[in-house]
């Protein structure tokens, strides 16, 4: 991806549009997710509470993502677009009204999550009508940059900045103003109606392939180890995200901070998070599966690291030393190694997919990456208020850097059918 032709696709006026229509409303999202984050703990010091939060968010991703396309085939994209944009904005206002209201909260996320589960397959079905095919890899390369990034700039820096200066509600106003003029952006698309349907004789033939495209994608995943074992890797770096997400403020508690200072945790994670992306991007000859393997191991001997801090800032704390800075050097190594994992798996698994089966195949890994980093959260929070946060990452961390090296040393090359 030269700068020249980046500079060239966002000269073209719809394709920038819907590239701010993706940012505006994935920053957007972060930063909403990391305000709700401190608002619930902050109002109740519960991680199971946190867990449910994240659960009403990523547990549509889970049932809906599969067949979200099937819907949005046979719309306009541009309303396709507009509507849950709409919808999802006067949600995100209710959010900022609601307060510590839990029950409000919990609801209204679920429905910004049913509202988003749409805008994904909306967002990449009009990408190649707006993008002509010499640019097509380019504009997804720009795509998903943006979806990697949006993370360290949401949920790392502006989100912890403005809760810290303003409030969680704050902040949901805040991106109820970003999806204002994402909806804005959107009614400024061009028209894309639906393509043409299958005929009425064949309907009842067209509603029942998706289903069996989808039991397809999954045979396929589980017979061919070249594609499981990359989507293995990406569902346990997620699983851990999930459970850092979930038990952050719990961690930032252990080390003598309040929850509203999880910045200290959340912004190295995002500056690891850049570095691994833009460090990986020098190399172009690595062995992916293996750089993959590498990244999750250190990930998760990285997260069970965090788990000791609190530990170690009751001993270091009697001779008057900080344990912040330690946790911040981890944190951004942390956010590497997601990075390396996360990045490494992708190109894995798209060098192994077969070009026809490639659909299907990305909705059986969003199936399994949101069931993946839903589950471990849904465990880790009422897990850590019997026993502890400290032991909890522990635990995890350990579990997913084994998982690292069975996939190493036990999971050789196997049926590429």
């Amino acid at each position: 991806m030269t700068r020249a032709s980046t500079a060239s696709l966002l000269r073209n006026p719809v394709f920038a549009r819907l590239w701010f229509i993706q940012a505006a409303t994935q920053v957007g999202g972060n930063m909403a997710l990391y305000a709700m984050t401190i608002l619930v703990f902050d109002s109740t010091r519960s991680n199971a509470t946190v867990s449910v939060l994240f659960a009403t968010y990523v547990l549509p991703q889970i049932l809906l993502s599969p067949f979200a396309g099937v819907i949005v085939d046979r719309l306009n994209l541009r309303w396709a677009l507009v509507g849950p944009n709409v919808l999802r904005t006067v949600l995100m206002v209710g959010l900022a009204l609601s307060g510590t209201n839990l029950p409000a909260l919990l609801a209204l996320n679920l429905g910004v999550s049913l509202t988003s589960v749409a805008l994904t397959p909306a967002e990449g079905s009009m990408i190649p009508r707006v993008v002509p095919a010499s640019q097509l890899s380019t504009a997804m390369g720009i795509f998903n940059l943006t979806l990697q990034g949006s993370f360290a700039i949401g949920f790392a820096f502006v989100g912890p900045l403005l809760v810290t200066v303003a409030g969680p509600s704050a902040v949901l106003a805040v991106v109820a103003g970003l999806y204002v003029a994402a909806t804005i952006a959107c009614i400024g698309l061009p028209s894309e109606p639906p393509l043409q349907q299958p005929a009425q004789g064949t309907r009842r033939q067209a509603l029942a392939e998706p289903t069996r495209e989808l039991r397809h994608g999954f045979s396929v995943v589980r017979d061919n180890r070249d594609i499981s074992r990359p989507i293995i890797h990406q569902a346990a770096g997620a699983s851990v995200a999930g459970v850092l997400g979930v038990l952050g403020p719990a961690l930032a508690t252990t080390v003598g901070l309040q929850p509203d200072h999880l910045v200290v945790v959340v912004l190295p994670l995002g500056i690891g998070v850049i570095l691994g992306v833009v460090g990986l991007r020098r190399f172009s000859h690595v062995a992916w599966r293996r750089a993959a393997e590498a990244g999750l191991l250190a990930f998760g001997c990285l997260t069970a690291s965090l788990g000791l801090m609190g530990p170690l800032h009751d001993r270091l704390a009697v001779s008057g030393i900080s344990v912040i800075p330690i946790l911040a050097g981890i944190a951004v190594l942390s956010g590497a190694a997601y990075a390396v994992t996360s990045v490494s798996a992708q190109t894995a698994l798209l060098e192994s997919m077969p070009a026809h089966l490639r659909g299907r195949i990305i909705g059986v890994l969003a199936s399994i990456v949101s069931t993946a980093s839903l589950l471990p959260t849904l465990v880790a929070g009422p897990l850590a208020d019997r026993i502890s946060a400290q032991l909890v990452l522990v635990v995890v961390g350990l579990v997913v850097a084994l998982i690292a090296v069975w996939s190493a040393r036990l999971f050789g090359p196997g049926p590429t059918a």
